[in-house]
C-alpha cells in the first residue's frame, strides 16, 4: 500500500502515465485511419497512400533543419515567469520555418516526377502529387507546435496535437467523402487536405500559452540565432528518422507498392512500441534538462529511475505484442498476414532502440551532439548497406533485419560513448 500511495505521489510516473494515455489515444486514432485505407483501398493504392505520408513526414522534417528539437531545448531551459521570451522563441521559429518550408516545397513540385516514377511506380497522378507539397508547411506548423508544448512539459497535450490531430483530421474528411474514398486519387488529396487542417487547429492549442507578440519580442533569439542553434540538432532528428524509415524506402525503391503496404503495416504496428516511448521521450526529457540545471545532486538518481522505467515499459509492450502479432495483422485485411515474421522481428528491433533514449538525452544536455551526431551516422551506414543487401535477396524480412542490426548497433555505440564521456559525471566536461 506504501508503495502504490508513493508511486500515486511520483511525478515522473503520474505524468507519464497521462503521456502513455495520451500517445495510445493517438495510436488508437492512426490505426484506424490506417485499417480504413486497407479495408477500403486494394493493396497497391495503400500502398500509395503510406509511401505518400512517408514523405510529407520526412522532407517536412528535413525542412525543419532541427528547430524542433531547439524548442523542447530553449523552452525547457527557461524559468516558469519567462513567457514572453518563450512566445518569442516560437513566433521566430514561425518565421524561419515558413521560409524554410517554402523552399522545401519549390524542391518537391521540382523532383514530383523522379518521384512518382522511382517509388510510387506511376500509380499517382503528378499533379496530385505536387499539390501534396503544400503540406509540408502545414506538417511543419502542427509539429512545432506540438514541440512547443512538450517544452513547457503539457506532455500530453503534446503527444496529441502532434499524433491524433492528423489523424482526425483524415478520419473526418474521409467520413465526408466516404461514398467517393475509394478513388485512389481521392485519398491522396484528402491526406493532404488532412495535414492542413490539422496544422490550422494545432494553433488554437498553443493560443493559450502564448503572451502578445509585443511583449514576445523582448530578448527573443531571432530567426537567423534560431538557424544558426538548431543546425548541430538537425542530424540527430535526419538520422533517427532515417533509421526508422529507409527500410520502407528500400522496400519501395526494390519492390512494389504491394510490398509497400505490407511492410507499412508491419512497421506500423511495432511503432507502437515507440509511441510508448514518446510517450515517455515527451515526459521525461524536459525533467531531465531540468534536473540538470536545478538540482545536479538528484541527476544521477532521476536518470537511472527513468532508465529503468523506458525498459521495464518498452518490454512489457514488446512482450504482449508478440503474443498479438497475428491478430494485430489481421486486423488489417487477411492478406496482411503473411507479413508477420517481420513484424516479429521489427518488434525486437524496437526494443533495443529504445534502450537508449535517456543515454541519448544526455549528449544533448551535455552539448555533446556532435558524438551522438557521430554514432547516428554510423548506425545509418549500416542501416543502408544492410538494406542494399538483404533487401532485394531477401524482401521484407531482409528489410526487417536490417532495421533489428542496425538498432543494436546503435543502442551499444551510444551506452560505451556515454560511459567514455562520463556524462552523469561533473559539469566541467
Amino acid at each position: 500500500m506504501g508503495l502504490l500511495q508513493k508511486a500515486l505521489k511520483n511525478p515522473l510516473l503520474i505524468s507519464s502515465f497521462f503521456s502513455i494515455i495520451a500517445r495510445f489515444t493517438g495510436v488508437a486514432l492512426n490505426f484506424t485511419a490506417s485499417i480504413v485505407i486497407t479495408q477500403m483501398l486494394n493493396m497497391s493504392e495503400a500502398g500509395v497512400i503510406f509511401m505518400l505520408m512517408l514523405f510529407v513526414t520526412g522532407v517536412s522534417l528535413i525542412s525543419r533543419i532541427g528547430v524542433d528539437q531547439l524548442i523542447v531545448k530553449s523552452v525547457a531551459s527557461l524559468p516558469d515567469d519567462c513567457s514572453d521570451q518563450r512566445t518569442g522563441i516560437l513566433l521566430n521559429s514561425y518565421k524561419l520555418l515558413t521560409i524554410t518550408s517554402l523552399l522545401f516545397i519549390l524542391i518537391w513540385i521540382v523532383v514530383s516526377p523522379w518521384l512518382r516514377d522511382v517509388f510510387f511506380h506511376n500509380e499517382i497522378a503528378l499533379n496530385d502529387l505536387r499539390i501534396a507539397g503544400i503540406s509540408l508547411l502545414f506538417f511543419n506548423l502542427l509539429t512545432t507546435n506540438s514541440f512547443y508544448l512538450k517544452g513547457l512539459k503539457h506532455s500530453a497535450s503534446s503527444v496529441l496535437v502532434q499524433n491524433a490531430l492528423p489523424a482526425i483530421s483524415y478520419l473526418f474528411l474521409i467520413a465526408i467523402f466516404w461514398s467517393s474514398f475509394r478513388d485512389n486519387q481521392l485519398a491522396v488529396n484528402l491526406y493532404s487536405l488532412s495535414i492542413v487542417l490539422a496544422g490550422i487547429l494545432s494553433v488554437f492549442a498553443v493560443l493559450p500559452h502564448l503572451s502578445s507578440q509585443k511583449q514576445a519580442a523582448i530578448d527573443a533569439p531571432s530567426p537567423f540565432k534560431i538557424f544558426k542553434d538548431s543546425l548541430p540538432l538537425a542530424p540527430i532528428s535526419y538520422s533517427a528518422f532515417l533509421m526508422l524509415w529507409v527500410d520502407t524506402l528500400m522496400v519501395g525503391w526494390f519492390l512494389q507498392n504491394k510490398e509497400v503496404a505490407l511492410y507499412n503495416v508491419a512497421a506500423k504496428i511495432s511503432f507502437i512500441s515507440l509511441f510508448f516511448l514518446g510517450a515517455l521521450d515527451a515526459t521525461i526529457y524536459p525533467r531531465l534538462l531540468s534536473t540538470f540545471h536545478h538540482s545536479r545532486d538528484k541527476l544521477s538518481v532521476f536518470f537511472w529511475q527513468s532508465t529503468a522505467l523506458v525498459i521495464a515499459v518498452l518490454l512489457a509492450v514488446t512482450l504482449f505484442m508478440l503474443i498479438l502479432s497475428y491478430w494485430l495483422l489481421f486486423v488489417f485485411g487477411d492478406q496482411y498476414v503473411s507479413a508477420k515474421m517481420t513484424l516479429i522481428i521489427l518488434l525486437f528491433a524496437q526494443f533495443f532502440r529504445a534502450t537508449s533514449l535517456t543515454f541519448s538525452f544526455m549528449f544533448i544536455i551535455r552539448e555533446k551532439v556532435r558524438y551522438l551526431n557521430i554514432a547516428l551516422v554510423a548506425a545509418l551506414m549500416v542501416d543502408l548497406i544492410c538494406n542494399s543487401l538483404l533487401v532485394p535477396w531477401y524482401g521484407l524480412e531482409g528489410a526487417a533485419v536490417s532495421t533489428l542490426i542496425t538498432n543494436i548497433f546503435l543502442s551499444i555505440t551510444i551506452v560505451i560513448l556515454f560511459l567514455s564521456h562520463k556524462l552523469l559525471g561533473s559539469s566541467k566536461q
